[in-house]
């Protein structure tokens, strides 16, 4: 395979790895977080949080995605594509940054879900 052709391909690789990295986060935590978006204070506020936990979740795993860069101030196409060394670099840093975006947007989310903890009612002031 020609550098061209790995250029390509990892790309494409990585952006799907980024689109389901965001998926699969999102599928393993929608229950948790739905529980804790029903205590959530208010009439529309749990359908809300609900909307926006999925793009919560794959736009930042994209923006990682979309974070690396190719180029350098004085890099061409042409020297991009020769150096496979390079290339793979280029990949690993991508998959790094779509990990910690995916990471910071967890703990972002985690935030919210201790400040609806917090806002909640307890229990004997809601039977009243």
């Amino acid at each position: 395979m020609t550098n061209e052709k790995y250029l390509i391909v990892s790309y494409f690789v990585c952006a799907l790895l980024s689109v389901a990295a965001g998926i699969l986060v999102y599928l393993y935590l929608r229950r948790p977080f739905a529980a804790l978006a029903d205590t959530a204070p208010g009439k529309h506020l749990p359908a809300i949080l609900k909307r926006l936990f999925p793009c919560g979740l794959l736009f930042p795993a994209l923006l990682g995605f979309l974070s690396v860069s190719y180029q350098g101030c004085n890099s061409s196409y042409a020297s991009i594509i020769a150096n496979r060394e390079f290339l793979v670099t280029k990949n690993h840093e991508q998959i790094s940054a779509i990990l910690f975006y995916v990471v910071i947007a967890v703990l972002f989310w985690n935030l919210i879900g201790i400040l609806i903890l917090r806002s909640a009612r307890p229990e004997s002031a809601k039977k009243l």
